[in-house]
């Protein structure tokens, strides 16, 4: 993964990916080690009544942030004691004021269908995080504009770990819903020192509105673009917990917890993309070649994870998490599904972002949000829970179609020739696997051979497929890491 003719951006780049990677390789560990354990402390319904909180929460920090924090990033240049202090001031108000709203509505998300009064009190607590919210952004453009990626990858591990040690030895204990909600206030905490302690900017509140104009009409395509991604996600909360209740909520939610864990990968690209190739947006060229790069080493990862997840998907059900998750089954295929193509159309979306289209983006989130419930709509009644996961499919296919046509439209990307690799070697890796649960796995030791045989198969097949040239290129990725 590389950016070429930029040495130094290159090397940061690839340090920064890596750095990114190996913090995500422990984060997903331990969230691995973690949804264990809450799947076999915890019901199917906690996990769906946490999930509508997390919706209802997740609104608030999503519509408080205004998009700014992605907008300063983008920008090219940036005076952190003016336009730092004026973005802050305009987000921590309107977190304020959200969070308060959110607290004092509390007693209506308990007349959500399927939801008891007992949620009041969670959700007011909950409500903090909206605030805490807005303290993040700052730190969090500093150290993303320096690619300086040490403290956010801390940071983000210690979020992890507390939240999941939190949670489980709260789950012991017979916590249930608080569970969740005890290891979310912890881990945002946690999050917020490690951050700040790096960062070394403190609060300032300040208001100007020529510091401010410049980036909000990006940001508000930005924010705008994920709170029509929330509204569309909607429909699990509201329709589907009104036709299959907290237990086909709570299987969706864990579902895609378990098929999206490929997508780590994604969203560290992400992390260290937008500020890369926001560098590169001048030149085409540089842009497309470095854009190619990324996605060919991206689905090196992505493709095989979930292809592999996807054929394996009913045997770790059955012996990872216990008999208790099964029904979900279909639905963590549909969604393995979802992350093989939506991780490639997400690749692009970072593109498009970097080259200021946030415009596009938005576009596509609105069809898609559209389209989302009238698909699930049409398919829950027919197909229960699972109709959301093929309603999900289904959008991935027709996302990564516009995207990739809107980005080379703007460059000249070769997207073929960069996922060819990748492509060909995962389905491979997966009929191995699939070959394997039809007449062999049986317990949990057999799951696990199978799946080093089959990530092997994986290894083999893209080296005869790609050829000296492919394993030239992650070499030379190697040697530049090296030189720093």
């Amino acid at each position: 993964m590389s950016l070429a003719g930029s040495p130094g951006l290159r090397g940061r780049t690839l340090r920064s990916f890596l750095l990114l990677g190996a913090q995500r390789v422990v984060g997903v560990a331990v969230t691995a080690a973690g949804s264990i354990a809450l799947a076999r402390l915890l019901s199917p319904e906690v996990f769906g009544l946490y999930a509508i909180l997390v919706f209802v929460i997740s609104l608030g920090v999503r519509a408080s942030e205004l998009g700014l924090g992605a907008a300063l990033v983008q920008r090219r240049d940036l005076d952190p004691a003016a336009g730092l202090g004026v973005a802050f001031t305009a987000t921590f108000a309107l977190a304020l004021a959200l969070g308060i709203l959110i607290a004092a509505a509390a007693p209506l998300v308990a007349r959500w269908p399927g939801v008891s009064a007992e949620v009041t009190a969670p959700v007011r607590w909950l409500a903090v995080l909206v605030v805490l919210s807005s303290f993040r952004m700052p730190a969090t453009v500093l150290l993303e504009r320096r690619l300086a990626y040490l403290p956010l990858t801390a940071a983000e591990t210690a979020d992890t770990v507390t939240f999941y040690a939190v949670a489980v030895g709260a789950a012991m204990s017979g916590a249930g819903l608080w569970s969740f909600v005890a290891g979310a206030l912890a881990a945002r905490a946690v999050n917020l020192v490690v951050l700040w302690s790096a960062a070394r900017w403190r609060p300032t509140f300040r208001w100007s509105w020529d510091e401010l104009a410049p980036v909000m009409k990006f940001g508000f395509l930005f924010q705008g673009t994920i709170l029509v991604g929330i509204a569309g996600d909607a429909v699990v909360p509201t329709f589907v917990t009104a036709w299959s209740g907290l237990g086909g909520v709570g299987f969706l939610n864990w579902a895609s917890a378990l098929a999206f864990m490929p997508l780590q990968v994604v969203s560290i690209a992400g992390r260290v993309l937008f500020p890369a190739l926001s560098s590169l947006q001048a030149d085409t060229t540089r842009f497309a070649d470095a854009t190619a790069r990324v996605l060919n080493r991206v689905t090196a990862v992505l493709y095989p994870a979930a292809a592999l997840l996807c054929a394996g998907a009913d045997p770790v059900v059955r012996l990872v998490f216990g008999e208790a998750w099964v029904p979900a089954v279909p639905a963590v295929r549909c969604f393995c599904l979802s992350a093989f193509i939506g991780g490639t159309s997400t690749i692009f979306v970072h593109a498009l972002y970097s080259l200021g289209r946030a415009d596009l983006v938005f576009r596509l989130n609105v069809a898609s949000a559209v389209l989302l419930w009238a698909v699930t709509v049409a398919l829950v009644p027919w197909l229960g829970f699972v109709g959301f996961a093929v309603a999900s499919a289904t959008l991935a296919c027709a996302g990564v179609s516009y995207t990739a046509t809107r980005v080379r439209r703007l460059v000249p990307v070769r997207i073929l020739p960069a996922v060819r690799v990748p492509l060909a070697a995962s389905l491979g890796s997966a009929a191995v696997l699939a070959g394997l649960v039809a007449v062999w796995i049986h317990d949990l030791t057999s799951l696990l051979v199978a799946l080093g045989v089959s990530t092997a198969a994986y290894v083999l097949f893209a080296g005869l497929i790609g050829g000296p040239a492919w394993r030239v290129e992650f070499l030379a990725d190697w040697r530049t890491v090296l030189q720093g």
